[in-house]
């Protein structure tokens, strides 16, 4: 069976889906996340290394398209392509790229506009409706990521221990997490996966965002994102502007407000980009065919 694997790789979970050339998903497979930055190729190999299985026995894909957070480089790319190789050797086609050209396909498909990743790390691009004609930089969570999950837990973080967040919702933000100033110090700075533990404190902000400074919390984070990335692009408040991300889709009122003050329309937020991915890979097929 001539199948073809699609990989929408996040840095908190992986979306892993297997089409038949008719376009007929096989399998629909969730798994931990990886960040080609910040992983090495053997925690990859082991990350990776069950879903195989999990496909059906008599399927085994074709071609590979793996669109991953942290792919920003040749070298990290050919990381990734390297385990993907290894764990499917009969794989005749294996392309690693970053998961903003993912979104670009998924959101924009042709169409030429302003794509934005608001998830577990942030990002964004022009696109042209081809290519990323330029993309400023998100220098991961210790530089950047304005925005995402991982920027409103340390900031929710921070504000708790230096008494910034109002005592009562303090309070209970410390009690629901169990945490300490030692046990904070022993998951930001001793453990692997900060930023997935940061980004694991946002569901305790979306219960409590009718609470005014958490509130403005989140609006503060998603105007430092629009104004330090998206305003930067040529054309920005005239070319389409989408989204995808679950901190985009669960604060998009938020976000469409932040927007708004910027003088910038969202034409479109999405949760995650894979039905957009299989979509995009769909229509290529059918106009390959038509070309021959």
């Amino acid at each position: 069976m001539n199948t073809k694997l699609l990989v929408d790789a996040g840095s908190s979970k992986i979306e892993w889906v297997l089409l038949t050339a008719e376009g007929r998903v096989v399998a629909d497979i969730t798994t931990h996340g990886v960040n080609a930055l910040m992983a090495s190729a053997e925690e990859i190999e082991k990350n990776f290394s069950g879903v195989a299985s999990q496909f059906p026995p008599e399927v085994k894909p074709q071609e590979i398209y793996y669109y991953g957070a942290g792919c920003s480089t040749p070298a990290l790319c050919k990381k990734i392509e390297g385990v993907l190789g290894k764990i499917w050797p009969s794989a005749s086609k294996i392309t690693v790229t970053t998961d903003m050209l993912g979104a670009c396909h998924a959101l924009l498909g042709k169409d030429k506009g302003i794509v934005c990743i608001l998830g577990t790390g942030s990002n964004s691009c022009l696109y042209t409706g081809e290519e990323i004609e330029q993309n400023i930089p998100s220098l991961g969570y210790i530089l950047g990521d304005e925005g995402s999950g991982t920027a409103l837990g340390k900031r929710l973080v921070s504000d708790a221990f230096k008494g910034h967040l109002p005592p009562p919702i303090r309070d209970k933000f410390m009690s629901y997490y169990q945490l300490t100033l030692e046990s904070i110090l022993e998951y930001t700075y001793r453990r692997p996966g900060a930023n997935r533990f940061l980004a694991s404190l946002v569901p305790f902000i979306k219960d409590h965002i009718w609470n005014p400074y958490l509130y403005s919390l989140v609006l503060e984070e998603f105007t430092s994102f629009l104004k330090r990335n998206i305003a930067l692009y040529t054309g920005a408040r005239t070319l389409p502007l989408v989204f995808t991300g679950s901190v985009a889709y669960h604060f998009s009122d938020i976000l469409t407000e932040a927007a708004d003050r910027q003088g910038f329309k969202i034409m479109k937020i999405e949760k995650a980009p894979m039905a957009g991915l299989i979509s995009y890979h769909i229509s290529a097929d059918e106009n390959s065919c038509g070309e021959k």
